[in-house]
């Protein structure tokens, strides 16, 4: 699976990608809202996720400038048995923001995530003062729908509904 946008190539996220993980994880403006992960924890999602595409046939996605096959962070399709919902998520290196590639990115899993999944919306779980990240699922045409506990951390829950697929009417 291969998604291409203007500026980004998003591809799923892989064991191979543990280096670049570990380190966008470690930079305070990430760890702030969505955690530290060491090597060992980065390894076991990265290896959960890699399972979640076999099992699901979707999972996360590494977000690369197309330009120069740079890691800029991830995306995806995240699945929360939980919760039964999926989620769309971005995380990006702090020297990226503010070029619209999350937004970019969330929009292109938005339209994999409906055109790929029979769900009749996608979320966004954000942690409630994360405003860049609002800010993304506010331009993606998300609004909130409740506040709730993901991985022992409050957030709220940003859904858009599946877009309408009615064709042009006709007259009888």
């Amino acid at each position: 699976m291969l998604i291409e946008t203007d500026r980004l190539l998003l591809r799923p996220l892989t064991t191979a990608d543990l280096d670049d993980v570990v380190e966008m994880h470690a930079m305070p403006e990430v760890v702030r809202t969505m955690g530290a992960y060491d090597r060992a924890a980065a390894l076991a999602r990265l290896e959960r996720n890699e399972r979640e595409w076999a099992e699901r046939g979707h999972g996360l996605v590494a977000i690369l400038e197309r330009a120069s096959g740079r890691f800029l962070g991830r995306s995806g399709l995240k699945y929360w048995p939980q919760f039964d919902e999926t989620e769309v998520g971005w995380v990006l290196r702090p020297d990226v923001w503010g070029h619209g590639f999350a937004t970019e990115a969330g929009r292109a899993c938005l339209h994999w995530g409906f055109e790929a999944l029979d769900v009749p919306y996608l979320t966004a779980m954000i942690v409630p003062d994360n405003e860049r990240s609002i800010g993304v699922a506010t331009r993606l045409g998300m609004q909130p729908i409740r506040s709730d506990v993901l991985m022992e951390l409050p957030v709220v829950v940003y859904a858009i509904g599946r877009p309408s697929r009615s064709g042009p009417r006709t007259r009888s």
